[in-house]
C-alpha cells in the first residue's frame, strides 16, 4: 500500500486560508415610493422568481436590499464562497484516554485551529441514573455510537464531533450495532470513527464485514504494527488490517516509522481512497494523553452552498421598510374568499407577500460558532508548557514531562471550576438562572440517532423528518374530514361543563 506522504510538524506555525475582505461603501439610495398601488402584482410569482425583471419598476426598487456598512461586498462576498467550497476538509485525530483534561484540551485546540471534524477515541464518559454524560465544545456537535450508557462495558469508545457550519451536512449511519465505530456521510463523504482495544478482535471483525464505500475515510487506532507502518513483525491483527487495505483499494496516509504515541509505535492510522489525502503527526496539537495528535487533510472537499436562514427584522429602519413593502403589494391580495379554495390562495397570498418583505427588509441571522467559555489565556499557556516540555523528551515518560501535564490538568480543572462558581455567583434571580441552564431549548449533549419506523431505518436529516411527517401529520386523510363542517348537529348537543368551580380551580 502507498499513499501520500505525512510529515511531522515541531513548530507552531499552522496555515490559515483566511482572506481580509475589503468593503466598499455603495452610496445608492432606495428611493420612497409614493401613488405605487397601480403596480399590482400577484406576489405569490415574486417569492418564486425574486426581483425577476418582469416586476414593476417600483416594486423592483422596493424590495432591492439594500446594502449595510457592516456587511461586506456582496459581489465579494459571492466570489469568495464559490472559492471556499473548494476549501479543504481539516480532521484533527487523537486518543484522549479517557482524560477529562485532555478530552477537553482535544476540543478547545481543535477549535482554535480551526478543525471541522474532531475524531476522539477512547473518550471521558460518566452516568448517573438518569443521564449519559460526556465532553461538549459549543463550536461542534456530537455524535456518539450509543446514546445512553451505564457503565464501562456499556460506554462508548469513539466520538465524532462536526463543525457547527452550515456548509458541513452530517448524517449518522448505523450499518452495525458497536460502541467501537461510528459511521458519518459528510458532503457526499463517509468518515468513519474507529477503535480498536488490543486485546479484542470484535471492532475489527465488523469493520471488515462492512463494504467500503467511495470517497472514504477510516482513521484511528488500530492497535496493530505491520511493516507497511512500522517496521518489524506483524502483530496484534496488523497482517488482517493490511489484507483487508488492500482488497479495498485503501491508501495509507501515515509515513512509515513516524510514532504516533511515546512508546514509540505507529497504532493511530488513517486510510482512505479519496486522492491526495494528507496526514501529518502535529507536536503542536498534543493533548497531554499517551498519544500524539494526527491531522488529516482532505482536499476538494465539496462544501454544501448556504441553506437560506431565518430573517431578522428589528430596527426602525427595517420595520418602516417591511411596512411599505407590505403595503406595497397588499393590492395585489386575492379579495375573495367565500370557498375553501379561495381561502387557501389568500392565505398562501399573505404567507407569501410577508415573506418576501422580510427577506427585503430584513437580515439574514448568522449564528457563529463559540469558543469554550472557561478555556482562558491560563489554559492556552499551561497547554504550550507541556508542549514545550514534550517537544524535549518526545518518546519515554520522563518526569519533567508527567510533572507538565499534571500541572496542565490541575490548571484546566481549576478554570472549569472558577468559570462555573462565577457564573452561579452572578445569579441574581430566577430569570437569570432560567437564561442559563436554558431548560426547555436543550437539544440534548448528543446529535439524533437514525430513525427507525416499524422496519424501516431513516438516516439523513430529510428522510427522518419526511419519517417523522408521515407518522404524526399524515395518520388521517381528506377522507376522514368533516363533509360539510357548518352543518348543524341534531339533536343539539350540550357540552357537559359543572356550574359550580371549587376553591382550588379557582386559585
Amino acid at each position: 500500500m502507498s499513499g501520500p506522504l505525512a510529515q511531522r510538524h515541531t513548530d507552531n506555525d499552522t496555515w490559515h486560508n483566511n482572506q481580509s475582505r475589503i468593503w466598499k461603501p455603495n452610496n445608492a439610495t432606495t428611493s420612497h415610493h409614493t401613488n405605487s398601488r397601480a403596480f399590482v402584482v400577484q406576489v405569490q410569482r415574486h417569492q418564486e422568481h425574486p426581483r425577476a425583471s418582469w416586476w414593476p419598476q417600483a416594486l423592483r426598487r422596493a424590495t432591492k436590499r439594500r446594502r449595510s456598512p457592516s456587511i461586506p461586498d456582496q459581489a465579494h462576498r459571492e466570489n469568495g464562497t464559490r472559492k471556499n467550497n473548494k476549501k479543504p476538509l481539516r480532521i484533527f485525530q487523537a486518543n484522549v484516554g479517557k482524560i477529562p483534561p485532555a478530552h477537553d484540551c482535544a476540543l478547545a485546540l481543535a477549535d482554535s485551529e480551526r478543525y471541522d471534524i474532531v475524531l476522539l477515541q477512547e473518550p471521558w464518559t460518566a452516568h448517573t441514573d438518569t443521564r449519559s454524560l460526556t465532553k461538549t465544545h459549543p463550536a461542534y456537535d456530537t455524535f456518539t455510537p450509543v446514546e445512553t450508557w451505564g457503565g464501562n462495558d456499556t460506554r462508548p469508545r469513539v466520538m465524532t464531533y462536526v463543525r457547527r457550519d452550515p456548509r458541513l451536512l452530517a448524517d449518522q449511519i448505523r450499518p452495525f450495532q458497536t460502541r467501537d465505530i461510528l459511521w458519518l456521510t459528510i458532503n457526499s463523504m463517509t468518515i468513519v470513527d474507529f477503535y480498536r482495544q488490543n486485546d479484542e478482535s470484535d471492532a475489527l471483525n465488523t469493520l471488515i464485514r462492512w463494504p467500503v464505500p467511495e470517497r472514504c475515510l477510516i482513521a484511528d487506532d488500530f492497535n496493530a504494527r505491520h511493516h507497511t507502518w512500522q517496521t518489524g513483525q506483524a502483530m496484534n491483527c496488523g497482517q488482517e488490517i493490511a489484507d483487508w487495505a488492500l482488497e479495498n483499494d485503501l491508501d495509507l496516509l501515515n509515513t512509515p516509522d513516524i510514532p504516533t504515541n511515546p512508546h514509540g509505535n505507529t497504532i493511530d492510522l488513517a486510510f482512505t481512497n479519496m486522492p491526495l489525502a494528507e496526514a501529518t503527526v502535529e507536536d503542536h496539537l498534543a493533548t497531554s494523553s499517551d498519544h500524539f495528535t494526527l491531522s488529516l487533510t482532505l482536499p476538494d472537499a465539496g462544501l454544501a452552498p448556504m441553506q437560506p436562514g431565518r430573517v431578522r427584522v428589528t430596527t426602525n429602519d427595517e420595520l418602516k421598510r417591511f411596512a411599505e413593502i407590505v403595503e406595497l403589494g397588499a393590492a395585489g391580495l386575492p379579495t375573495t374568499d367565500s370557498t375553501p379554495s379561495e381561502l387557501d390562495e389568500l392565505a398562501s397570498a399573505l404567507v407569501n407577500l410577508l415573506t418576501s418583505a422580510a427577506k427585503a427588509a430584513g437580515r439574514p441571522t448568522r449564528k457563529g460558532a463559540r469558543t469554550a467559555p472557561w478555556w482562558t489565556e491560563e489554559c492556552a499557556g499551561a497547554a504550550a508548557a507541556f508542549r514545550a516540555i514534550r517537544r524535549l523528551y518526545p518518546l519515554g515518560f520522563n518526569e519533567e514531562v508527567q510533572i507538565a501535564k499534571r500541572d496542565f490538568h490541575r490548571v484546566v480543572r481549576r478554570a472549569k471550576r472558577l468559570y462555573w462558581r462565577n457564573l452561579i455567583d452572578t445569579f441574581s434571580d430566577s430569570s437569570s438562572v432560567f437564561k442559563a441552564v436554558r431548560w426547555l431549548k436543550s437539544p440534548g449533549p448528543f446529535q439524533p440517532p437514525p430513525l427507525q419506523v416499524d422496519d424501516v431505518v431513516y438516516e439523513s436529516q430529510i428522510d427522518k423528518a419526511n419519517a417523522l411527517r408521515r407518522a404524526t401529520l399524515e395518520r388521517q386523510t381528506a377522507d376522514d374530514d368533516i363533509q360539510d363542517p357548518w352543518m348543524l348537529v341534531s339533536p343539539l348537543r350540550q357540552i357537559p361543563f359543572p356550574l359550580e368551580i371549587s376553591l382550588d380551580e379557582a386559585q
